[in-house]
């Protein structure tokens, strides 16, 4: 990651760019305002961003689907991929200014940590990450074991985030990185580096940058020095993007799992009665709140998209969340269903993409996080409001879900 900036020029660029994300959203664009990420309704916006039709443009220099049908296409369509397209060469007659913008991916560039790479190659590390946590039932029990003993020693009250659902997916990657490897320090980088996922859509304030890179830059030797093959390796690829990624996905889509179910005492009864409704829930979570909302994609060639033709390099962003609580392809979407009839796929876990890496190791250790969870879930209520990170229209991560079993 780009690291030879001063802070005097890297916060000046990323300032700029916040800015105008925030000139974009007082035109009302449903899209600039999700990108702002701070007070307005999601789903609100979502849903008027689905008013558009299948594609609109934004303000924001995107073209822009809330709609199922049309975001599924996308996410499946090879022309279509996060690896940013390279800059074409001005025709003569065009001049540079210095006042035109950068773009976001030349600012932070996040190729180091493996964010921009094609499909074929996301297809490969998919295959890395299922080979590492394995196909049985073993890597499952071993969350289980230490989600449990993690669960024995924290007592009546307890941050569900910071104390159970980060450190143990932190401690279950050390763990398949091997015996060199320090899970306190390494949950601890994965913390500082949870904004990387955020930062290919929202600049980050400096200092989240400054964070990011210190971070990103820590592990990727961390992980090189106990990697057969070394960074050319796709082994090393696929454990970076866990690292960056991968933990803090996996904690944001236990602790929102646990929060939905908190808010759906049905639900929550439900799971408590039969255990085989935990994956179940974890699922209907991916669905309801996804742990990735957003997904933006560039054209690699010309294209006509839902009656639209876009140019090679177009940016299209999929507004993942959205499109899955789209009422033409799901029931009811706005509820919490855990026993949801099948209905189509969902989208925010997609093959070829970086999320579909991350799969393999997030949803079976949410699943198994959370069903440790769930012999609690009759007295664990909410000590105090759950709270987001800002600047997170990626994630939306949850920063704090303090609870508690005892009585108020």
């Amino acid at each position: 990651m780009i690291s030879t900036k001063t802070d005097s020029e890297l916060g000046s660029e990323l300032m700029t760019l916040r800015g105008m994300q925030w000139i974009y959203g007082i035109k009302d664009d449903p899209y600039a305002l999700l990108l702002r990420a701070e007070s307005d309704d999601p789903h609100e916006l979502g849903r008027r961003a689905r008013e558009h039709g299948p594609l609109m443009w934004s303000t924001a220099e995107s073209w822009v689907t809330a709609r199922y049908a049309t975001a599924a296409a996308l996410l499946g369509d090879a022309r279509f991929g996060v690896r940013h397209p390279k800059p074409q060469a001005p025709d003569s007659a065009e001049t540079s200014f210095a006042w035109q913008l950068p773009a976001l991916h030349d600012v932070l560039p996040l190729d180091d940590v493996f964010l921009a790479l094609d499909r074929e190659a996301y297809r490969r590390l998919r295959g890395v990450t299922l080979a590492a946590v394995g196909t049985d039932s073993g890597f499952s029990a071993r969350v289980a074991e230490r989600a449990t003993a993690l669960l024995d020693r924290l007592g009546d009250s307890f941050d569900l985030m910071t104390d159970f659902a980060q450190p143990l997916a932190a401690r279950t990657l050390a763990g398949m990185l091997g015996t060199g490897v320090d899970p306190g320090r390494l949950a601890a980088l994965c913390t500082q580096a949870a904004p990387a996922l955020d930062a290919t859509l929202c600049p980050p304030r400096m200092s989240t940058a400054r964070e990011l890179i210190t971070a990103a830059t820590e592990i990727r030797d961390l992980i090189a020095a106990v990697t057969p093959g070394g960074p050319a390796d796709d082994l090393f690829a696929s454990r970076m993007l866990l690292a960056v990624a991968g933990v803090q996905l996996a904690a944001n889509l236990t602790a929102r799992t646990v929060s939905a179910l908190l808010d759906a005492p049905d639900a929550a009864a439900a799971v408590r009665e039969d255990p085989e409704l935990v994956a179940a829930g974890v699922r209907e979570t991916v669905r309801h709140a996804p742990p990735v909302r957003l997904q933006k994609l560039f054209a690699y060639e010309d294209v006509e998209v839902a009656g639209v033709p876009l140019a090679a390099g177009a940016e299209v962003t999929v507004l993942v969340e959205a499109a899955q609580r789209d009422p033409e392809a799901f029931a009811d979407p706005d509820r919490f269903d855990p026993g949801r009839e099948s209905g189509p796929g969902t989208l925010a876990f997609t093959d070829g993409l970086p999320t579909g890496v991350l799969e393999p190791f997030a949803v079976p250790l949410a699943t198994a996080a959370v069903a440790a969870v769930a012999g609690r879930l009759g007295a664990l209520r909410r000590a105090e409001p759950e709270l987001r990170r800002l600047r997170a229209p990626v994630s939306g991560g949850v920063l704090y879900l303090p609870v508690t079993t005892t009585a108020g």
